[in-house]
């Protein structure tokens, strides 16, 4: 995953609800869901855009399985971009 954006203080603590999100939501959708590991790589490449640490801090208490469509909702703000004058 890249390194997230956003306040100092707000980095690791986005670190980790990121990692505790995704972590749940392969078990939810793959583990003990239907998802094959293609459909779980085209979900990781999604989560992989969303590079503010307030997204992922804002969404650490939703349940593993809602994880796409938290990602399908996540505004431009909340995605990486290559365009440093964004």
């Amino acid at each position: 995953m890249p390194p997230l954006e956003g306040p100092e203080k707000a980095l690791d603590w986005g670190e980790r609800s990121r990692h505790r999100l995704m972590t749940a939501a392969h078990t939810a959708l793959v583990v003990e869901g239907t998802w094959e590991e293609a459909d779980w790589a085209e979900l990781e490449e999604k989560a992989r855009n969303v590079t503010q640490a307030g997204w992922w801090i804002d969404q650490r208490e939703s349940e593993g399985a809602d994880l796409l469509e938290l990602l399908e909702a996540a505004g431009e703000s909340d995605r990486g971009t290559e365009n440093p004058f964004r």
